[in-house]
């Protein structure tokens, strides 16, 4: 944790943002999801640590499951926010309909039809509904959904910087942390996500977002002002052994040790992008030369 706030502080929230906020290497990402969390303990100096996770499109299209018990629940109270929604609609109407037969001829009754014409059975049948809806919103078979789940936060790596909150009073007291490993969604999910946030309104159908045709709801770029931005490397976690041994760069075999998944960065990613014929070549370079870590032609490796 920042600032000596503690070993643990509490979430407070989740926001998704369509499309992210923070870029990375140049890129806005479809989607970013931020972690809330509150440091009020009275003997620390008071802030906010938000962990900012960026979501890409999945190259194979594949649900991420995790965040599909989300769009489930969301789904769930957007459908009784909607039935509510319609209920206090329908109140107004019935009474409008009460104020009309007080003071209208009774050539004009007969001209109109309101919801006091409406058969019983209508109206049993919808306040049903109402209450189904309301239980299934209730009914959460998810009540110990981990925000941090493996297939959000994918890394434990991150680029770090003090900043404000994106949303008014965009107030400065935040420590900001971006996973640099994006996590990755479908398109479906992604387009159902954006339709359930952009498109919910309230038990007094008014709409609960505040989106724009040109951001979304992501706050514009801002200038750094003076803000510096930061990040850990491998060698700011290498142990006292490899360092007193004289190792200057972390090696590609100790790779699961510094959180990169082997099955991903496999031998076969090694050797597409990296020039040597192969990771057997590279290493016996460094062997012949009695040293470490080298790249045979003083570039820096990609773990540097």
């Amino acid at each position: 944790m920042p600032k000596r706030w503690g070993y643990q502080i509490p979430v407070t929230h989740v926001d998704i943002k369509i499309p992210s906020e923070h870029y990375m290497d140049g890129k806005q990402y479809p989607m970013e999801y931020q972690i809330n969390l509150i440091q009020n303990r009275l003997e620390k100096r008071r802030g906010a640590p938000i962990i900012s996770v960026l979501f890409d499109l999945h190259f194979k299209d594949k649900d991420n499951n995790h965040i599909e018990t989300l769009i489930e629940q969301f789904e769930k109270v957007s459908i009784k926010d909607m039935q509510e929604c319609e209920n206090s609609q329908r109140r107004k109407r019935k009474l409008d309909a009460e104020i009309f037969n007080l003071f209208a001829s009774e050539e004009d009754k007969e001209k109109v039809n309101t919801l006091l014409d409406e058969p019983k059975e209508e109206e049993t049948k919808f306040q049903s509904n109402l209450r189904a809806v309301r239980r299934q919103a209730q009914e959460n078979k998810y009540r110990e959904w981990d925000p941090f789940h493996e297939s959000i936060v994918r890394s434990v790596w991150f680029y770090g910087y003090e900043g404000s909150l994106t949303e008014p009073p965009c107030s400065e007291f935040v420590e900001w942390r971006i996973i640099l490993e994006p996590a990755l969604i479908s398109k479906r999910q992604l387009a159902k996500l954006k339709d359930l946030l952009f498109n919910h309104v309230d038990e007094n159908c008014q709409r609960t977002s505040v989106h724009s045709k040109e951001h979304g709801v992501a706050r514009p770029l801002q200038p750094y002002n003076g803000h510096s931005l930061y990040t850990c490397t491998c060698l700011d976690f290498m142990d006292d052994e490899s360092k007193d041994a004289g190792l200057k760069k972390c090696r590609f075999r100790d790779r699961a040790d510094y959180g990169f998944d082997e099955d991903v960065y496999d031998e076969d990613w090694y050797e597409s992008t990296h020039e040597w014929e192969s990771i057997e070549k590279y290493w016996a370079e460094c062997e012949e030369k009695g040293i470490f870590s080298c790249t045979g032609d003083g570039t820096e490796p990609w773990w540097a």
